[in-house]
């Protein structure tokens, strides 16, 4: 059995169609859901029994430690609910892009714990790079490494200032003017942080899929694990790098650096795909694709290729609950 962790923040009706399709594809698996209420609001009462919020909601501001917070309190509710063999972890803004029968031989039966983009960021920094899916290098490109060290392991100090508009790379709704604060990255390690011989630091991208046994070894977190909670709590884009240190170095997990999952970058952020790129979504293999526009004609292209049309939604739920 599969299931599904959502992060979403916004369009509620694009994150319905995308349960909607889940529930025709995978006939109503569980599903665990945050949504941001304070971004936009979302009545969970309109969702069938196999799908369930973390309530109350939190604040996820754009790259910030309440994502990683809010990432595990959806995989925990999924598996107080229910207990599948594999999750997914995707965005509002995702949609699926693969049969649930190529998905499912993709990934059941292969003995794999984690399929999550990854590097050691000591030695991507030292010019040995693992590659994982090609469409995710902009991890690993010089400028992003240097910001991955300022943000994960150097010393920081931060300036307090008033903020009249959002910052270009945020994509977060919020009221302006606040206060603010621009972090400085001091240039040496951070004193006492997590890190050590046996517990390097790793990045990649924050979307992947996991094992009923990753979800336990997340859920139950080791004294390491909780020292990088703490030391990444008042730190950026924590989510694109808690995963894979805490995943990769555990040696009980076995780790592919694969997501089935495709996106096109354009700076800090993937740009909307639509129909002129529907042969590249459905040649990829990806299992999930992002991001779209909630009335893209080219969801409708992929309901069609993907046999989940309006039509073939099923009205209940068989799904029992745990």
């Amino acid at each position: 059995m599969l299931g599904f962790a959502i992060l979403s923040h916004r369009e509620p009706e694009q994150v319905a169609r995308l349960i909607g399709a889940l529930n025709a594809l995978y006939d109503h698996p569980p599903i665990a859901c945050h949504h941001d209420q304070s971004q936009s609001a979302l009545n969970t009462r309109d969702f069938p029994p196999n799908v369930h919020f973390v309530e109350p909601s939190r604040p996820t501001p754009w790259a910030k430690w309440q994502i990683v917070e809010s990432s595990l309190a959806t995989i925990g509710l999924l598996y107080e609910r229910a207990d599948p063999d594999y999750f997914f972890v995707i965005s509002g803004a995702d949609y699926p892009t693969a049969r649930p029968e190529i998905v499912r031989a993709d990934v059941l039966g292969s003995g794999i714990d984690a399929f999550i983009d990854h590097f050691s960021l000591d030695d991507a920094l030292d010019g040995d790079i693992v590659i994982g899916d090609a469409h995710l290098a902009h991890h690993r490109a010089p400028h992003n490494l240097k910001l991955e060290w300022d943000h994960y392991k150097r010393a920081q100090t931060k300036v307090p200032i008033i903020r009249f508009r959002p910052p270009a790379y945020s994509s977060t709704i919020a009221r302006y003017p606040q206060l603010g604060g621009v972090t400085v990255a001091l240039p040496f390690d951070a004193l006492c942080g997590p890190f050590h011989s046996e517990y390097r630091c790793y990045c990649g991208s924050q979307w992947f899929t996991g094992s009923r046994r990753l979800a336990t070894k997340l859920l139950s977190p080791s004294f390491d694990d909780l020292k990088l909670r703490r030391h990444y709590q008042h730190r950026v884009m924590t989510d694109e790098s808690y995963f894979q240190t805490v995943i990769c170095n555990d040696p009980t997990l076995t780790v592919i650096n694969r997501t089935f999952r495709l996106a096109i970058w354009d700076g800090a952020h993937p740009i909307n795909l639509g129909s002129s790129d529907y042969e590249r979504l459905t040649d990829s293999g990806a299992h999930f694709s992002r991001k779209f526009l909630k009335s893209d004609p080219v969801l409708d292209q992929l309901d069609e290729f993907l046999g989940c049309g309006p039509n073939t939604l099923p009205r209940s739920s068989p799904y029992p609950e745990k």
